[in-house]
């Protein structure tokens, strides 16, 4: 049994799908428009994944594109999966644009490669912290208390891919530096070091640490690569996406060279990292 689709990637499959078929087809928005009665503008928004294709109009431009019966089937999936909701979308009052989108992307993901070196990721934090985080652990934040409590809801929700049917694969690298900022009370920091030794310990998810003491290689910024399923008939239902998040908003990076250059960037700090067997050791000598 898999995870629901995400309406998100499901979205964005499609319109590269519909964009591919006009392009093989050698037919101009105008062409395409006028099967839907409707503009050339609304075509390009269509394959932009800006509006969603409804499943009508799918249907008509499967016809035009004379798509095989499988492929026809296909995209009408796509275009019902479209149509629905996100559980994030309930909270869009709370989150900016970037994060919704990425939120839709994440759930849609079947393995996740992830470098924090300045708070631990959002997957593996408890309730207590991720609080000190978003609210910076102080009584004058710039961020209401209800809406931290908002935001702490939606990161305790995401954590629910780390079980389940067909669960997220994180492979999590984390600077050593990490488990010593503290966020929070003592207790808090405590109670979190102790969280990730726990979550480490379901089959996919893999933390290590990479050692203040030990050699380094080219760091970065924090980002997260995501990486997503195939389904039959589609390949994959998006290519590999980095997110990289700082204090103003967040940039995706979908072009190949940059997602291959990032994703080799990350084995090279994995060569640095301690072994998953003393990084839990470390964790647990930390949390006591």
């Amino acid at each position: 049994m898999a995870r629901e689709p995400s309406p998100t990637v499901s979205r964005r499959r499609l319109a590269a799908e519909l964009r591919r078929l006009r392009e093989d087809a050698q037919k101009t928005g105008t062409q395409v428009a006028q099967v839907l009665d409707g503009s050339s503008s609304k075509i390009s928004r269509m394959e932009k994944a800006q509006v969603i294709a409804h499943k009508d109009d799918v249907a008509l431009l499967a016809d035009f594109y004379d798509v095989s019966p499988s492929a026809r089937a296909a995209l009408l999936a796509l275009a019902e999966e479209s149509e629905g909701k996100g559980w994030w979308e309930a909270f869009g009052d709370s989150l900016n644009e970037s994060y919704m989108s990425y939120i839709g992307l994440e759930a849609g993901a079947d393995s996740m490669l992830t470098w924090q070196n300045v708070t631990v990721p959002g997957l593996l934090q408890t309730v207590d912290y991720a609080r000190s985080v978003i609210g910076l652990g102080h009584s004058l934040s710039a961020i209401p208390p209800a809406e931290v409590e908002r935001l702490v809801r939606v990161r305790m929700r995401r954590q629910q891919m780390l079980e389940g049917p067909s669960p997220l694969v994180v492979n999590a690298l984390i600077d050593e530096s990490v488990l010593h900022r503290r966020f929070g009370t003592p207790e808090v920091m405590r109670d979190q070091l102790r969280h990730i030794l726990e979550v480490a310990q379901l089959p996919n998810v893999s933390v290590r640490i990479v050692p203040l003491d030990g050699p380094h290689g080219p760091l970065t910024h924090a980002f997260v690569l995501l990486k997503f399923p195939s389904r039959e008939g589609l390949d994959s239902m998006h290519e590999d996406l980095v997110y990289f998040e700082h204090a103003t908003g967040a940039v995706f990076e979908e072009r190949y060279a940059e997602t291959y250059r990032v994703e080799q960037l990350f084995r090279q700090m994995s060569a640095d990292a301690l072994s998953e067997e003393d990084s839990l050791k470390l964790l647990g000598e930390l949390g006591r």
